[in-house]
């Protein structure tokens, strides 16, 4: 692996530590959020995790943005793989501004659920696509762990079960592994002239 394809797995992986580090530490501020029918935004509007939310998800963005300016530096075949980041940069920002109007008016959360259900979607979408190009026992693994945190966030909307956060992190977590471990892995693919579109 060369050391410019490890910079971008090193951004990746920073991206992916600070949000879930963030998010851990949320989690034990206000434990109750995991049990109630809310999600990770919930910790968006409690003066004790507002803080640490908002930086999870600056600096989990920021993280992204990097690796995106890190591919711009690799030649033009490469370059294509930007957008994926980007897209995912640009969706978790959406969520991020939209969190704060939500308790104004039923009309601004019901579109910070919609940017949510539009990210976690790409993500799903993207983690079916890695692995159709990956496939690995890594990538199996995460997409199983993602699909099992998707169908808990499921039953928790439909409000079958009360585990909305912890199936929106377990689902989360698949994804992270894909992005970080199995991604990076698109540029073996490239640089071998194979498709990877």
């Amino acid at each position: 692996m060369s050391n410019k394809i490890k910079a971008v797995k090193q951004s990746l992986l920073m991206s992916q530590s600070c949000l879930f580090g963030f998010l851990i530490i949320c989690s034990l501020l206000k434990p109750h959020v995991m049990v109630v029918n809310g999600g990770v935004s919930n910790f968006g509007k409690y003066k004790f995790t507002v803080v640490l939310y908002v930086l999870g998800f600056l600096l989990d963005i920021i993280f992204l943005l990097k690796a995106t300016q890190q591919i711009r530096q690799f030649n033009e075949q490469y370059r294509n793989l930007v957008w994926f980041i980007g897209i995912l940069a640009g969706l978790t920002f959406l969520v991020l501004i939209s969190t704060f109007p939500r308790y104004l008016s039923p009309v601004y959360s019901t579109i910070h659920d919609d940017f949510g259900i539009a990210l976690y979607g790409y993500e799903f979408l993207l983690s079916i696509w890695l692995v159709s190009k990956i496939k690995t026992r890594l990538s199996s693994l995460a997409l199983t762990i993602e699909i099992i945190g998707s169908l808990l966030a499921l039953l928790s909307i439909l409000k079958v079960i009360h585990f909305l956060y912890i199936g929106q992190f377990i689902g989360a977590a698949g994804f992270a592994v894909l992005l970080v471990f199995i991604f990076p892995k698109l540029f073996d693919l490239v640089s071998n002239s194979k498709t990877v579109f």
